[in-house]
């Protein structure tokens, strides 16, 4: 049983009861440690040293393995219920690992401080970054943090909200060699492209549409049309942004962009939701 935007009205309501349980109680931040998901493919990756395509097959393998399991046993034993609990713990594991909200905050109110700076390392800011930086910094880690998570947990259900972050986790291993960082890579680029390509149009109809349209063209003159990737994030930004403007600034802003294409996204994911009832 799985997420589609037609067939799983529950899938909706999951998402949207998972984000305000995780925006509200950020303590569940401590319970996110996929060591123990990805135990199983760095087993096999020792097994076949020398493989580097084994560490992508053994992820993905375990990820299918993983929720067919979970989700016999708990349908089995509750029924849609239990479905319906494991999915919502599903989203709720696989968002963030950390909070956004939190961080930008904590940026914000106390840059010196110890939780600031760690705050700012894991937005990726740097202290002499613009505004057009500061906002690229947070719609990036809402990418990664919400988005990614969004899409393809309404879209695949459980496997896919899993497969977006251990794939993510697993780039950030220091272990893995560059051939097999550039097997989980292309991965990534798959499993991001539709979002990226998503929030660009999002960011547009939220914001000014003329200029993210603009700061498209330029940078489909940089490189082919289909070949997304965060930069895309720092040109709408850059666009929509003074760079003369302070990192703060930006962080403000760029918060704020997010939020209002989150909820842009909820809105058309209730529509659906309704929709799946009415049909």
């Amino acid at each position: 049983m799985t997420g589609s935007w037609y067939h799983e009205p529950m899938t909706v309501l999951i998402v949207l009861i998972g984000l305000v349980l995780s925006h509200y109680f950020t303590a569940v931040g401590r319970w996110r440690d996929f060591g123990w998901v990805l135990w199983p493919a760095l087993q096999l990756r020792e097994r076949f040293a020398g493989q580097p395509g084994v560490m992508l097959a053994a992820l993905i393998g375990s990820v299918l393995l993983f929720s067919a399991l979970a989700t016999a046993l708990f349908t089995l034993a509750l029924g849609i219920v239990g479905w319906a609990i494991l999915a919502l713990a599903t989203f709720i594991y696989t968002l963030g690992p950390r909070d956004l909200d939190r961080d930008v905050q904590q940026v914000l109110e106390a840059p010196s401080h110890a939780d600031g700076v760690e705050a700012a390392r894991a937005l990726g800011l740097a202290d002499d970054d613009d505004a057009a930086a500061g906002a690229a910094a947070v719609l990036q880690a809402a990418c990664t943090r919400w988005f990614a998570i969004l899409f393809w947990f309404t879209l695949l259900g459980i496997p896919g909200a899993l497969l977006y972050r251990l794939c993510q986790k697993a780039m950030k291993l220091e272990a893995l060699g560059a051939d097999e960082l550039d097997w989980l890579a292309r991965l990534r680029w798959v499993l991001e492209w539709p979002v990226l390509a998503l929030m660009v149009l999002s960011a547009g109809l939220v914001s000014d549409l003329d200029r993210v349209a603009q700061a498209w063209k330029r940078y489909r003159v940089q490189r082919p049309w289909w070949l997304l990737s965060p930069a895309l994030i720092d040109a709408v930004t850059a666009e929509l942004l003074d760079t003369a403007g302070s990192r703060e600034e930006g962080l403000q802003r760029g918060h704020q962009l997010a939020w209002r294409m989150l909820v842009l996204w909820l809105v058309l994911m209730s529509v659906l939701l309704l929709a799946g009832w009415i049909v």
